[in-house]
């Protein structure tokens, strides 16, 4: 599987179940989430527009996805929702597609651009790394069956924080 298979077999509509383990305080905590990925060619605008913030030649993009969230997490004060959207682009390092540069136009918990970095491993399993400040995060993405995604990740920094996902396709409507 190339990340494009991968892009492409993540595009769709998800619901997603999340516990993260606080591992500082020692505690957990459950959420819940709908994620939509839309898969981008590489050489649609939003691809381009990226590769171009971060000066990358956007005839170097395998391809990309636009991922928006919707989604509250146990602990969170009744109005506090998490949402937001990304757009994610892949670049390859020399001729190997199946690892190189991941660029993020925003993190999920900082809300400036990143560039990390990806390895589409020989079992199918997709590795996201990230570092920026003193922030580490790394996170595992398979499909053990079509229709179900599962991510396992760590957050290491300002909080250290483990987490496991479940998510299952919803129907196209």
């Amino acid at each position: 599987m190339t990340i494009s298979d991968f892009f492409q077999q993540r595009a769709g509509t998800w619901a997603s179940q999340r516990t993260s383990h606080h591992l500082i305080i020692k505690k957990s905590e459950s959420g819940k989430s709908e994620i939509k990925v839309e898969f981008l060619e590489s050489d649609t605008p939003e691809v381009a527009a990226l590769c171009k913030e971060y000066d990358f030649d956007p005839s170097q993009a395998i391809c990309g996805a636009k991922v928006t969230w919707d989604g509250s997490m146990e602990w969170d004060q009744q109005s506090e929702k998490h949402q937001g959207s990304t757009i994610l682009v892949a670049i390859a390092e020399g001729e190997d597609i199946q690892s190189g540069k991941l660029l993020r136009q925003q993190g999920y918990a900082e809300k400036t651009p990143v560039v990390g970095r990806y390895v589409m491993g020989v079992d199918g399993v997709l590795s996201l790394i990230t570092e920026y400040g003193t922030l580490y995060s790394e996170e595992k993405l398979w499909f053990p069956r079509p229709n179900v995604c599962m991510r396992a990740g760590i957050t290491i920094g300002m909080s250290n924080v483990a987490s496991y996902c479940t998510e299952l396709r919803k129907p196209a409507a």
